[in-house]
């Protein structure tokens, strides 16, 4: 494999992707914790049986995909089927992706069952759900084969365009505010949300003026703005990485998107910094001033800590033994974690216990198993941009995949021969940019850093780590891409 491949950083993470689908999502998957507050909104009276809504997409002016929102009411029963289309350029590669979902609801918008999809080309991500009572039951995979989860909820779901029907069912008032956890199908997390009425004003969708109602949110950090029409129409909206939505018509939303590659969706959300770092890969300390300290940070530990808003990243030092043989048969709960199956990281699954064995031979030393794993991960994987949601047992399959699936598929070897492993979400730097990555720590004594798209163990000091965990974790840092400033202080 040449260098230059090898070093051009898949980061940025399929998070970049979706935050424009959560954003979506936000209004057409919502659960009530704590009560809308609506108790001043007056009912408007019966709705449509069938309405079909249409958007087109918008990122920073130019037209890269639209989105329909279809609803059927059948006796007391929502029918609700939504599909977001997107082209999309990553690293000088165009992809078409397709996230699509489907639900049933009931009278009063709340849900019963959902079915969602997220695919670009050769890997589709499926989830299903369904609601018993206040448990939702997750399921993924293929079918005989599925993965399951339970999440329990402190009342019954409320998803997707049952939002947008929500809105239609109600006359709006400006102060009205709404409190909703929000579910997001894709990562299986619950965020909060407060939508608001903050104004009446008027919006232009493509040369025609509407009266409407300007709502207000802020989503993981990050403002949303909705303008809906005194129908209960959605005319516009903007949200994530300058994203806009604008309403629009069968005909006109599948025409014109932009395929020329202008924007790409790597660089779009890479920090720029003025001062560039020679051998970047061999650093092993570094020192930043943030603008503004971002939040949440995973910075205990001896590797990085953060002081005010300046933040000392040292690459760990020799030596790297462990007070245990591999598999791992402590009882401390904490690694135990580290160690269980997840629904993506499916580290029990026999394919990838047998492969991972077949890696470290007779090997029990757990630094010395780490680096095999890594350097299979780092040898047999194919590194390109994939938009999909990281599944360990899809890229066994595949073998492709940038540094999500790359942190997935470690992950889960990792603990299929008994190394305590997790993911770790942060920022490195590549040619006068820090791109948002994912790599991946194994416990051998304290926690040691290792890249499988670099083959790194321990990694250099420009890694600046934001979270570690899962996808269900990841989706915390949504709010701060784009908005992440710092300066180099110091570097070696």
């Amino acid at each position: 494999m040449k260098k230059s491949v090898i070093y051009k950083i898949s980061g940025i993470l399929i998070v970049l992707f979706w935050l424009f689908v959560m954003a979506e999502l936000v209004k057409r998957t919502h659960f009530n914790q704590e009560g809308a507050d609506v108790t001043h909104i007056d009912k408007k009276g019966s709705l449509e049986n069938r309405s079909e809504e249409w958007k087109e997409i918008f990122l920073k002016g130019r037209k890269v995909g639209y989105t329909v929102t279809r609803v059927n009411k059948i006796s007391n029963i929502f029918k609700v089927n939504e599909e977001i289309f997107l082209t999309v350029n990553l690293m000088g590669s165009t992809h078409e992706i397709l996230s699509s979902t489907k639900a049933e609801l009931d009278e009063e918008f709340l849900l019963n069952n959902f079915d969602f999809s997220l695919s670009s080309g050769l890997i589709e991500f499926k989830m299903s759900g369904t609601i018993k009572g206040n448990n939702l039951y997750l399921s993924m995979g293929e079918k005989g084969k599925e993965e399951t989860k339970l999440i329990r909820l402190p009342s019954k779901p409320m998803i997707s365009a049952g939002i947008t029907q929500f809105f239609k069912s109600y006359t709006f008032k400006i102060g009205d505010s709404y409190h909703f956890p929000v579910f997001d199908p894709a990562t299986m997390t619950t965020n909060p949300a407060v939508i608001k009425v903050v104004a009446k004003e008027d919006v232009e969708v493509g040369s025609k003026l509407y009266k409407a109602f300007r709502l207000e949110m802020n989503f993981l950090g990050q403002p949303l703005v909705f303008w809906i029409d005194e129908k209960g129409e959605s005319l516009k909206e903007k949200g994530f990485m300058g994203f806009t939505l604008i309403k629009s018509s069968p005909a006109k939303a599948l025409l014109g998107l932009d395929r020329s590659k202008r924007i790409d969706f790597y660089e779009l959300s890479a920090i720029k910094v003025a001062q560039r770092l020679t051998n970047p890969r061999e650093l092993s300390y570094l020192k930043i001033l943030f603008d503004q300290t971002p939040s949440p940070m995973s910075v205990n530990g001896p590797r990085q800590s953060l002081t005010g808003r300046v933040l000392t990243v040292i690459k760990e030092a020799p030596p790297f033994t462990a007070n245990y043989t591999i598999p791992y048969k402590g009882k401390e709960n904490s690694l135990l974690h580290f160690l269980r199956p997840e629904m993506l990281i499916q580290s029990n699954d026999q394919e990838i216990i047998s492969l991972a064995r077949q890696i470290v031979k007779e090997t029990t030393d757990p630094f010395l198993a780490a680096q095999m794993i890594m350097g299979w991960v780092f040898e047999n994987l194919k590194k390109v941009p994939v938009v999909s949601i990281p599944n360990a047992k899809e890229v066994f399959t595949y073998k492709k995949g940038d540094c999500n699936e790359h942190a997935t598929i470690l992950t889960a070897l990792l603990r299929a021969v008994g190394i305590p492993a997790r993911i770790v979400v942060g920022l490195v730097y590549k040619d006068g940019k820090f791109y948002y990555h994912a790599w991946n720590e194994a416990y051998i004594n304290r926690w040691i850093s290792m890249d499988a798209i670099l083959r790194q163990m321990p990694v250099d000091a420009t890694h600046i780590k934001l979270i570690e965990g899962g996808i269900e974790k990841q989706v915390q840092i949504a709010g701060i891409i784009g908005n992440l400033t710092f300066t180099i202080l110091d570097y070696k």
